[in-house]
């Protein structure tokens, strides 16, 4: 009797010390079960380092004439080079309002004294002079000595020009590291100063580049140049073939010193590269002449129009039947043609 009811009790009393033994783990696996269900708390954008638009900088911002201040600027600013060499003097000399017409003036009369019965260059040298005289009267010593200081970094620019200019047309064609470049602007620019050194100095006063306002009617620095050249080759040949020859060999003289410039610095294949893009120049300028040539070509001659006479037999041979009956209906022609006399 008692083993029925030990049993019951024995299994009651183990079951109540399972479930309280186990009871202080409930909370840990609730919390792990709400932690799972419940989504994760998101970072601010602000934390994220993301920054949301506001709702006001979601429209483009309105474009005003205002947002353009250099623009607004350089319609404002000179309309010609002249007018904006002169404001640049009176910047870099302190010019006056007197001085600066004084200037203007000079200019003017020196333009007016051009003489073409001597060479261009004893021209520009002689004309150049006077305007070093002329400012030399118009500005005080100070002035004096800042545009000596402009002719100075004016000619230096006029090097670099040059010397950038003749690099530009390789420096797409061939590979250049900058050690390189800078090593061939070196020569070129050696090349630049001693071209420039056949110009007199006051000469170059009256260029249409020139820091003075010129009106850019004076010769360019390339024109000169070639001038130079020429009287270096001696007065033009009346031999056409013999002036073309000149021309020829200086052109060859060029490309000698330019090529003197890469060579020594670039590799064989680099030089390669520039030699294939002078000789499609050439080619280039080959056939322009050969294309205006076709292009001026007389149209092709109109054929004659043809008339077709009547033959006429010869009075030996027999007329046919039917060149008389045409003979006659010609002759009926004209004599409904003729005015009558009697009217």
């Amino acid at each position: 009797m008692k083993s029925k009811f030990l049993l019951p009790a024995v299994t009651a009393v183990l079951g109540f010390t399972l479930a309280w033994v186990a009871k202080p783990g409930n909370p840990a696996a609730t919390a792990a079960r709400q932690v799972e269900e419940s989504p994760a708390k998101r970072l601010p954008r602000a934390e994220s380092g993301v920054t949301s638009p506001s709702g006001d900088n979601k429209r483009p911002k309105d474009v005003k004439a205002s947002d353009f201040p250099l623009a607004d600027a350089a319609d404002k600013g000179p309309k010609t080079r002249d007018e904006a060499r002169m404001l640049r003097l009176t910047e870099a000399l302190g010019l006056s309002i007197d001085q600066q017409g004084d200037i203007i003036k000079l200019i003017e009369d020196v333009q007016a004294a051009m003489d073409g019965n001597v060479p261009v260059l004893q021209d520009l040298a002689t004309r150049g002079k006077a305007i070093e005289e002329g400012l030399t009267k118009l500005l005080s010593p100070e002035q004096l000595a800042k545009f000596q200081e402009l002719r100075v970094r004016e000619r230096e620019n006029r090097v670099e020009s040059r010397a950038q200019k003749m690099i530009l047309g390789a420096i797409e064609d061939i590979d250049l590291s900058p050690e390189q470049r800078e090593e061939v602007l070196k020569r070129l620019r050696l090349r630049a100063k001693n071209e420039m050194q056949a110009i007199p100095d006051a000469a170059t006063l009256l260029l249409d580049k020139s820091m003075l306002p010129t009106n850019n009617k004076e010769l360019s620095m390339d024109g000169i140049l070639l001038l130079t050249k020429i009287d270096e080759d001696g007065a033009p040949s009346e031999n056409p073939a013999q002036a073309h020859q000149k021309v020829l060999d200086s052109q060859r003289r060029d490309l000698e010193e330019t090529l003197n410039c890469f060579d020594g610095i670039l590799s064989s294949g680099q030089m390669g590269q520039y030699q294939a893009s002078l000789a499609e120049a050439r080619a280039i300028l080959e056939k322009i002449p050969k294309m205006r040539g076709e292009a001026r070509a007389t149209p092709e001659p109109v054929p004659p129009v043809t008339v077709e006479r009547v033959p006429v037999p010869d009075e030996n041979e027999a007329m046919s039947a039917e060149d008389e009956e045409e003979i006659k209906k010609a002759e009926e022609m004209g004599d409904e043609e003729q005015p009558d006399e009697e009217l």
